[in-house]
């Protein structure tokens, strides 16, 4: 028999945006899910939403996120205090 790819969370073994959405929301059930479920809910601007959805996923641009994501950075340090991670 031959293999074939299978997407087995949607009908009929379908890939849909929506069957993704909901595989990956499942998979954070328990894991601030308060937090997620009102996210979205709250009245701010776009830029604030995803700002602050990048700090919770700590997914901000720092120069230690950075350097783990294998960007050249001099130092992950502080430029401030010198003392801590960024």
């Amino acid at each position: 028999m031959e293999d074939s790819w299978v997407w087995k969370y949607g009908d009929f073994s379908t890939y849909s945006v929506n069957s993704a959405y909901v595989s990956l929301r499942g998979e954070l059930e328990g894991e601030n899910t308060s937090v997620y479920e009102n996210f979205w809910r709250i009245k701010a601007f776009p830029s604030a939403h995803v700002t602050s959805w990048k700090v919770l996923e700590n997914n901000v641009a720092t120069k230690a996120n950075l350097a783990r994501r294998g960007v050249a950075v001099k130092s992950s340090m502080c430029i401030m205090c010198g003392v801590k991670e960024e």
